[in-house]
């Protein structure tokens, strides 16, 4: 078996792309990175996570759920 591999950008040749389709000996493969369609804000806040662990400032699961009764509890005696 061959492979042949072409890189098309898919708004640019739609048509070529849609001819190809339809041809069942070819197989359509997606390689982009579902990062690079991320926008700027998302990327952002992203890094800022990556960040938050790197510099320590995490919490355990036992902090958020002692954290979480404390809230709950307080707004049920309101």
């Amino acid at each position: 078996m061959k492979k042949i591999t072409i890189n098309i950008e898919e708004n640019k040749y739609s048509f070529f792309l849609e001819l190809i389709k339809s041809m069942d000996f070819i197989s359509i493969e997606n390689e982009e990175d579902w990062y690079e369609n991320l926008s700027f804000s998302e990327k952002k806040n992203i890094q800022k996570g990556i960040d938050d662990i790197e510099n320590g400032r995490v919490f355990s699961h036992n902090d958020v759920m002692t954290l979480a009764k404390k809230r709950i509890a307080a707004l049920k005696n309101k």
